[in-house]
């Protein structure tokens, strides 16, 4: 049993590393997919330059109202993903498997209110007025990701993408509109709200692509 299951490990790796094994898409094709990633829903536009080389551009968006819990206070708060990238693809000849790497133009932030109690830099405050603001200081984040095209047949690839967005620092505002909370805690609460933020986006995608 160890014997037969080493042999079909084998055959599938040597099925994957066999050029044009699964050649999803040829040079000069364009491709429009839709799907869902972490931008949200995404939709995506292709064009392959040759056997290695080829251009995407997938665009997502999705906000949603959710707490935003900070320092024991909660906010209620819209949440925005999404954005547009601009991203080169290297094929690396094994099937499908290719490297990316671009730019993505973020539409990433957060804002939320808090009223009445309240927990700033650690001291707890009543009557606050709290509206809060974050979004990436980054317009434009460098991108790299992993990803594999696999062709279905009649046109169609199945295209997954897993990688990462460098965000780096936050732009975070903190406002008590009751004036309340003095500015020193204010100040303070905004590095820790920074400090607690991301400077890593994960990225993943999984789209229906038709080839024309």
């Amino acid at each position: 049993m160890a014997l037969k299951s080493t042999t079909l490990s084998w055959i599938a790796v040597a099925a994957l590393i066999t050029p044009g094994a699964a050649l999803a898409q040829e040079a000069g094709q364009f491709a429009v997919g839709a799907g869902v990633s972490t931008l949200g829903l995404t939709l995506e536009g292709s064009y392959r330059i040759n056997d290695r080389f080829g251009v995407r551009v997938p665009v997502g968006y999705f906000g949603y109202d959710d707490t935003i819990t900070e320092d024991g206070t909660d906010f209620d708060g819209e949440i925005t993903l999404g954005g547009a990238a601009l991203l080169g693809d290297f094929y690396t000849g094994l099937g499908g498997l290719r490297v990316s790497g671009g730019a993505f133009f973020n539409a990433y932030g957060a804002e939320g209110t808090a009223e009445g109690d309240a927990t700033v830099n650690g001291v707890d405050y009543s009557g606050v007025d709290l509206l809060l603001d974050a979004e990436p200081e980054n317009s434009v984040m460098p991108m790299l990701s992993i990803g594999y095209d696999g062709n279905l047949g009649g046109g169609w690839i199945l295209s997954a993408d897993l990688g990462a967005m460098y965000a780096g620092d936050w732009s975070v505002d903190l406002e008590d509109r009751a004036g309340v909370v003095p500015q020193s805690d204010i100040d303070a609460e905004v590095g820790d709200i920074s400090d607690d933020l991301p400077e890593i986006i994960p990225y993943f995608k999984l789209t229906a692509t038709f080839r024309f």
